[in-house]
């Protein structure tokens, strides 16, 4: 991970991370493999504090952000110098996106 990597979220995420509390963004791969294909997505998701010690737990590294926390895995990624988090919104569902990370 570069040193001088910057998080910048969006204004409508600061928002919503305001509104509800929310402070602590985990960056994880998900994987699919079975005998017919294997599927390896990037998750980004907010976690509460039980599931911040589960990933710290499990060796992911703590970066400090001006809005919260990002914690991130120890396998590498490819990161960008700036990665940006954004608030999805579908009807009801709210989700986070990630530019400046790949798989």
């Amino acid at each position: 991970m570069k040193d001088t990597m910057k998080f910048v979220y969006d204004d409508k995420l600061r928002e919503y991370m305001e509104k509800t509390g929310k402070k602590t963004i985990v960056v994880e791969l998900v994987q699919i493999d079975n005998s017919d294909f294997e599927i390896t997505e990037l998750h980004v998701h907010f976690v509460d504090g039980r599931m911040r010690k589960k990933f710290i737990d499990q060796r992911y590294r703590a970066v400090e952000t001006d809005c919260g926390e990002v914690l991130l895995p120890h396998f590498p990624l490819e990161f960008a110098d700036t990665v940006t988090f954004k608030l999805k919104k579908f009807l009801f569902m709210t989700s986070i996106s990630a530019t400046g990370i790949k798989v």
